[in-house]
């Protein structure tokens, strides 16, 4: 016989995910909070009792989820597990890269920001005779590549500037050379999602590129294309990039902004 609506059963089963939504919102608080938050400051950021909370994070210390000692933080269970995820992020990410590349047929690439350098962490080659082959490890200017630009519109113009300074380095004939002409790109990137490079980075080659804003980090998702088929194929791209971009952050987990 099926348990009826109203059955003990179903009632511990709501009760157990009221506890679990309730835990989940407590450890999202403390992730804001490195320094640590009292019982009340809790309760009101996460609008519940204080007898709750306190009960809650009790739980959650006692299997090292939190620490109470000297103000309530993300315990050394929780972080450890964060550290072990991170370190799968490519792991993850592969087979959104590898089904953007197949849907484009064009080299796709996941870079992270490295000092003033993008650095490609990995790769997945288009199967194709005329294709972009990127080198692992490869280091390119924020400042002229698609990637890096990206990465530079998720931070406020001041910190963009100090990072990569007042005038570049030309990488080509196209490459901007200096901060005023590169700030006209990140705020359209702010606006649009999208970043470019064409030539500006390697003559003939030129790419599109999205930035993640992740709880694992912030990365680049960029296409690489021989610059005569760039242009032909660009609405096609857009769509792919941007769907790899919102699978991969629904995957992962995004950054969300706080006030």
């Amino acid at each position: 016989m099926s348990d009826s609506p109203l059955t003990p059963c179903n009632d511990e089963k709501s009760s157990g995910i009221q506890v679990i939504t309730r835990a989940a919102k407590i450890l999202d608080v403390l992730g804001t909070k490195p320094n640590g938050m009292s019982l009340g400051e809790i309760a009101q950021a996460v609008d519940l009792p204080r007898s709750t909370v306190q009960r809650i994070v009790g739980a959650l210390d006692a299997v090292q989820l939190v620490r109470s000692h000297g103000g309530i933080r993300l315990g050394p269970a929780l972080l450890r597990l964060i550290t072990n995820v991170n370190t799968d992020v490519i792991t993850i990410a592969d087979p959104w890269l590898q089904a953007l590349c197949q849907e484009t047929e064009e080299t796709v690439s996941l870079g992270r920001a490295s000092g003033m350098q993008l650095a490609i962490v990995h790769h997945v080659v288009a199967e194709r005779e005329l294709r972009v082959v990127p080198h692992l490890g490869m280091n390119l200017p924020l400042y002229s590549t698609s990637g890096g630009r990206a990465l530079l519109s998720l931070d406020s113009d001041d910190v963009a500037r100090v990072r990569v300074g007042e005038d570049f380095l030309a990488m080509t004939d196209l490459t901007v050379r200096n901060f005023s002409a590169l700030l006209a790109h990140l705020t359209e990137i702010r606006r649009t999602g999208l970043a470019y490079d064409r030539g500006e980075t390697m003559e003939g080659i030129s790419t599109m590129s999205v930035a993640i804003d992740t709880i694992l980090g912030r990365f680049s998702i960029s296409l690489l294309v021989p610059a005569q088929r760039f242009q032909k194929n660009e609405e096609r791209f857009r769509q792919e990039i941007l769907k790899c971009k919102l699978g991969l952050i629904d995957e992962i987990g995004k950054v969300e902004l706080r006030g």
